[in-house]
């Protein structure tokens, strides 16, 4: 135990290049064959530890932009399939006309300005309970 402690040590003061190596009795090759190895576990240590930090901090941040909790009301299904009959044809007239690529840029905005509407929707509902 007070071997490797003493071995730690001499690892502390190496890297900080107060202690020569020779300093110690030990050959060059044999302090490197010990120290190289040591330092890169530490390395990946850190590495590790970091990382853990990392993916801890990032579960439990809440993010700037999140709105309070509060429950809307969902779409239901009847109502998310009556808004797809709604759009479907003018889709595939798109596709035809366009190609899909643009086709799905209108769906992709169209969607969201439905998705807004309903939002709208459901707070006056919301508020007016």
């Amino acid at each position: 135990m007070k071997l490797r402690t003493l071995s730690m040590a001499a690892t502390a003061l190496l890297a900080v290049g107060s202690l020569q190596i020779s300093d110690l009795g030990v050959r060059p090759a044999v302090a490197m064959d010990w120290l190289t190895p040591n330092l890169e576990s530490q390395r990946h240590n850190n590495i590790r530890r970091h990382q853990q930090r990392q993916r801890a901090q990032h579960r439990t941040a809440q993010p700037r932009y999140a709105a309070p909790r509060q429950s809307a009301p969902g779409i239901s299904a009847a109502r998310r399939q009556q808004l797809m009959r709604q759009i479907e044809p003018e889709y595939y007239r798109r596709v035809r006309a366009h190609g899909k690529a643009s086709a799905d840029r209108w769906l992709k905005k169209t969607a969201w300005e439905m998705g807004v509407a309903e939002g709208r929707k459901a707070r006056r509902q919301q508020k007016s309970n």
